[in-house]
């Protein structure tokens, strides 16, 4: 391809961005009826133009991945603000909450684990699953005092299970 050639579709993928800009400004303020879909056409008809043959100057191949990249970007603005316009809202998820979960869930299941290890321990004569309840709620309200781990014991004394239940520190 001729370097007159490239240029000239440089400063068209320019203008266009540009109108494009523009077009959904006015679209989104209530000027137009319909959002610059021919617009947003021919600029994806350069794109592919150029991605797939090379522009070997290397000026030419910065401008064209900035128009890109200016592109992209308003092209992402544009489809949060239609999104917002239909009323559909994306939810996202915080890295660090999902992490504390995560966290949480292991917390818990070592628990659970400890629990069920010294259940193993008594005779089928006690009702497991009344001294698992009373355990789970003396956990949580250890928990709510801000202890994450635990120390288990169940021993039997009298005949009667006697639990011992410890933060580590």
């Amino acid at each position: 391809m001729e370097i007159k050639e490239i240029q000239e579709d440089l400063e068209k993928f320019e203008s266009l961005i540009k109108s494009f800009n523009f077009e959904y400004a006015n679209f989104f303020a209530g000027n137009m009826k319909f959002p610059p879909v021919v617009r947003e056409r021919e600029i994806n008809k350069i794109i592919r133009k150029y991605n797939l043959s090379q522009i070997t100057n290397p000026t030419l191949r910065f401008k064209f991945n900035n128009l890109v990249a200016r592109f992209l970007t308003y092209r992402e603005k544009w489809n949060r603000k239609m999104m917002e316009k239909e009323g559909i809202k994306r939810t996202f998820v915080k890295r660090g909450s999902l992490d504390a979960e995560i966290q949480k869930n292991k917390i818990e299941l070592n628990i659970n684990k400890k629990i069920d290890k010294e259940l193993e321990k008594l005779s089928d004569s006690y009702n497991k699953d009344k001294i698992k309840k009373v355990i789970n709620k003396k956990v949580k309200e250890m928990q709510a005092k801000g202890f994450n781990d635990f120390d288990i014991k169940i021993n039997i004394v009298n005949g009667k299970p006697k639990l011992l239940i410890r933060p580590k520190l």
